[in-house]
Formats: C-alpha cells, structure tokens, sequence
C-alpha cells in the first residue's frame, strides 16, 4: 500500500467550519455531548478470507472521516492519520489492537476512535450477491473504554454498532453507521438519517469501488486501471462530471514517474472547491514548470499563493517568475515578472528564514534585479548552511565583485572552482556577457502537507476572532452583494463567518445552496436548503428551490410535496403559483 492512500476528506478543526458549504450546521444541541470531540477513525479489519475485499476497511476510514463531520466534532482526516501513522513509525497497512488504537488516538489528540471488524460472504451467483457483515465500536480515549451507557443495575453497558447487506449498499450501510454513532453521542442530532445516506450514495458505487481499489494497490497498472474506470463511471452517471479524487490520485501517479504531461492533465481537472485542489494546484505547476511551460505554471501558482500561505508555494511562484524574467525579450515585462519574482520570495524568506532554497532564489533575483550587495547579504547564510555549494559561492563571488568587494569575491571565487564541476563553462559565459544564465531556479517538489493544514486552522481561528466584532445580519448582507455579484467563492466566505456566528441563520443556508445549485451540484443543494428549512420551516424560497431540484430529476412526488408546502406558506406567491402549476400539470 503505497503512503498515499486515501487523501484528505478533511481537516483537523477547519473542516468543522468548511464543511457547512458542503453539508449542513447545527445549533448549540450538537455542542452539549461531548462538546468539541476530536474523532478518529481507523481502517476497519477483514476477519474473513477473501482479501480481494481489504479495500471496504479503509473505505470505512475514509467514508467516516467524512460524515462524522458535523459541527460539534472535529475530524481526523484520512491524511492526518497517515501522518500520526509515521510519527509513531507504524506501517499504513497496521490494523491496531485497541492499546494501538488507543496510543494513535493520544498521538492526534483525539477524544474517541472509530474502529471495526467485517467479513464477507462471497457472491453464489447473480441470484445471491456477495454480503458484507460487520461491527463498529467506539473507544473513549481518555478512558480506555468502549462508549456506552449505565444499565438499570448500574453497570456500564457497551453499545455496538452492527452493518450488513449487499457489498453494492456498502456507502448506505457507511452513511447509517455514521449516523448511529452521532446519534448516540447526542440524541438531539439534528439531522435525519436520509441526509446521511444522501451523503454517501452521491457517488456511484462502481466509481467509488474503483476508486479505493486503486488507491490501495500497489501495482501500478492496475492502479491506473481502477482509476480510470472510476473516472469513467463517475462522469457516466453524472453528466460527464470529474471524479476528484479519482484524477487526483491518477496525477500523483504520473508525477511520480515523472510523466510531466499526464500528472498536469490530471491535476488540472480539480477546480478550487475541491479538498484536494491546493496540493493539486501545487504538483500541477511543478509539472508545467517541468515542461518548460511556464506562462501555465505561473498561471496554475499565482491562484494557489493569494490563497495557501506556504513558504514552498511563495518560492515556486518566484522561482519560476526568476525564469520567465530571464527568457522575457519584453523590458517592461521583464520589469513586471523580476518585481513578480522579488515579492514572492521577500515573502517565502521572511516566512522561513532558514530556508536556504528561497533564500538561493531571492539572491537571485536580487542579482538579475542590480541589487548586488542586497544578494550578497542573501546568499551568506545560504553557504553557511551548505558550505559545498558551488552554485551559491559563483553567484556570492559575482556580486561581490559587482560591489567591488575584490578580495572577498577572489575568495568565493575559488570556493566556486573547487565546488562548482561547470565552472569553466560559467566563467567564460561571466566574461562574455556578464550575466548568470546558467544558474537554474530552485523548485520545491514536495507539498508541505501537515503545514497547509496547520495554515488554514490558523486562518480559521483568525476569521473566529475577527468575527465577533460584527453581526451576523451585516456578514450576510455583505454575502447578498458577492453573491448578486457573481462572486460565489468571496459570498462562500462570508457564510462561513456567518454560520460561525449564528449558526442556525436559514437565510446563510439557503444562500449557500444557491450557490451550490449555481455550480451545478444538486445534491450538495439539496442536503443544504433541507437544513435552511429545518432551522426556517417558512422559508418559502427554499421549499421552492426544493421543488424546481426535484421536478428537474423527474422525483414529481418530491417535487409535489415542496411545491404545496410553499404554498401553505404563502398562497400568493407566483413562484410557488407556477411551480405547483407545473408540477401538477406534467403529472397529469
């Protein structure tokens, strides 16, 4: 099993906020149990023989990553696991004893882990599919035992969490499971059972098979082969649709062979609002800047860097700025890309001063921008930290001598000739032309995963200190105008800092799933104008919304159903008038 097996569904704290655009918020009843549980869910076991069907225990993991994401409870993401895995230097394929589970719960500072068995019975022909059978149970960290209840005599009473059926109603069986376990936490769960089977089955089974197959194999093609059929059965039942994480998954395998081409084409496919889209934006960039296409590179970095405050992603940007400048033949444009370049890596260097990457290509630019004695100061520290590098020592003897430095720069220079196996090549270029073309930009090619997550929880926090200082009515105001505007993604933002204040605001709801209705995503509208009627049972726009969704999918029943309570709501208003007309006139 390779280390990226199921990446991120979520993310520790920040996911509780984001994930009311995709789902739905809760009011201060989900707080009351168990107020702010950290949870983390394990790969369950296969207790039976057919290890064909290894792959549904860590679709549990990931599939309950997911649902248990309500406010009230924070989740360990799939990725995050992984990451506590090797802090403990456990292998990803462990299935934990409950002292392991136990001791990887304590490591990710969570409150309660989710852990399970399953076994199969093989399919007996068309007639008789193959059948999944199972337990969940859940452990209070903090006490060691399983969670339960005080029975009548006084004893505590475990509870156990039993799934079964057909292997293709594994995602309703996951979607229920998620749900018992919420529900037993705080019985005034607001959210209905439907909403989390809604949740699961968004994704066709075929695809999501597939999907974890591939993630989990080891093969590499066979990993393409699941992959690509995910992607196929995904965007045949929905509209030609790209199955995220499928094409996430399937960039990182090329990118890893080095397959430039394919791994950007891939990476390409998420849009930002997708989970993955940050590190997505990231690889796919690197791989342009591979192909030498750089006006994509910076077209695919330039987004990511306003949004993910990462050292690793201010460097590539001015790196790449560094060589675009230098092949530029346009002054003003080259101007443009060098004060580009400088902004960038001012910024990656102030962010991580030890950094002698950024720190390399700040000098750099420095140099190409005539500001020799400020490239110097740069590039001191970068040969402390690596004495052998000859690269460092030809560009710090240059501008020394440009600083007329001559005795320092005879020094470096000879440093250069001892470390730098190119030199003579460089030197004679010096000569020539007094430039330094030869030297190459310096990229990161890792993604700093765990410090992305560790960003956006700070941005999250701020945003929840921010936002006391202003009302909820004045941060949905200001979403009304983005929204009216076009702007979904800054409306998205103010949202989110309404729901924070007031989290059962049914007008922030249903805004949110215009805007999911806007971007084509029924399903995410669906679940989220149910919620704005729950919090606003006469908030007539939704019931209307409600109705046009499901007389668009051909569900007339639904749509009957919404179209009459909009008008028990209000008899005169027109949109429910013709909506209702509609609905009763094509049932007939």
């Amino acid at each position: 099993m390779k280390h990226q097996l199921l990446f991120v569904r979520s993310i520790l704290i920040a996911v509780t906020l984001l994930s009311s655009i995709l789902f739905i918020s809760a009011g201060s009843s989900a707080q009351t149990a168990g107020a702010n549980d950290v949870v983390i869910a394990l790969p369950f076991e296969n207790t039976s023989t057919s290890r064909e069907y290894n792959w549904i225990g860590e679709s549990f993991a990931d599939a309950l990553s997911e649902l248990l994401n309500v406010p009230g409870v924070i989740v360990v993401s799939s990725d995050e696991r992984e990451l506590t895995y090797q802090r403990l230097r456990l292998p990803v394929t462990t299935l934990p004893s409950r002292a392991t589970a136990i001791k990887i719960a304590r490591e990710a500072k969570a409150t309660l882990v989710v852990l399970g068995t399953y076994s199969i019975t093989p399919a007996q022909g068309e007639q008789a599919p193959a059948e999944v059978s199972g337990t969940a149970r859940v452990i209070k960290v903090g006490e060691g035992r399983l969670t339960g209840e005080l029975a009548a005599d006084g004893r505590w009473s475990p509870i156990q969490y039993n799934f079964g059926g057909p292997l293709q109603t594994l995602q309703n069986m996951q979607g229920r499971l998620a749900y018992q376990i919420l529900y037993q936490r705080d019985k005034a769960l607001p959210f209905s059972l439907m909403q989390f089977v809604e949740r699961t089955t968004k994704i066709p089974p075929r695809a999501f098979e597939s999907y974890v197959k591939g993630a989990m194999t080891e093969d590499g093609e066979k990993r393409v082969a699941y992959l690509q059929n995910a992607l196929r059965e995904y965007a045949r039942a929905n509209a030609g649709a790209t199955y995220s994480q499928a094409a996430y998954e399937l960039g990182h395998l090329y990118f890893r062979q080095y397959d430039w081409k394919r791994a950007a084409e891939y990476f390409s496919k998420l849009q930002n609002r997708d989970r993955h889209y940050p590190e997505a934006a990231f690889y796919g960039g690197v791989a342009y800047w591979q192909m030498k296409d750089l006006v994509s590179a910076l077209g695919t970095l330039l987004p990511l860097a306003a949004d993910v405050p990462l050292t690793g992603v201010y460097n590539n940007v001015g790196a790449i700025s560094v060589q675009a400048a230098r092949e530029e033949k346009k002054p003003e444009e080259r101007a443009r890309l060098l004060k580009q370049a400088l902004t960038f890596l001012e910024r990656a260097v102030e962010s991580t001063p030890e950094d002698s990457l950024a720190r390399f290509n700040y000098a750099h630019a420095l140099f190409l921008s005539g500001k020799y004695g400020e490239a110097a100061e740069q590039l001191s520290p970068v040969i402390e930290a690596t004495p052998q590098d000859g690269q460092a020592y030809f560009l710090f003897a240059k501008a020394l001598e440009k600083t007329n430095r001559a005795e320092a720069a005879v020094a470096a220079d000879n440093q250069a000739r001892l470390y730098l196996p190119a030199y003579a090549t460089w030197q004679t270029e010096w000569q020539k032309s007094q430039t330094v073309n030869e030297i190459s930009p310096r990229l990161l090619m890792n993604f700093n995963r765990s410090g992305y997550y560790e960003a956006l929880v700070n941005k999250i926090r701020k945003e929840k200190e921010e936002t006391p200082g202003t009302t909820a009515q004045e941060l949905l105001t200001k979403a009304r105008e983005l929204y009216q505007a076009g702007r979904d993604d800054e409306a998205l933002q103010e949202l989110r800092r309404t729901l924070t204040v007031e989290p059962m605001n049914a007008e922030a709801h249903l805004t949110i799933g215009r805007i999911n209705l806007r971007r084509g995503d029924q399903d995410a509208a669906v679940s989220v104008l149910r919620t704005a009627i729950f919090w606003d049972p006469k908030l007539i726009d939704a019931h209307i919304l409600l109705g046009r969704i499901f007389l668009e999918r051909g569900d007339r029943g639904m749509a009957l159903t919404y179209a009459r309570s909009a008008m028990q709501i209000d008899t005169n208003n027109q949109e429910a008038v013709a909506l209702l007309r509609q609905v009763e006139t094509g049932a007939r």
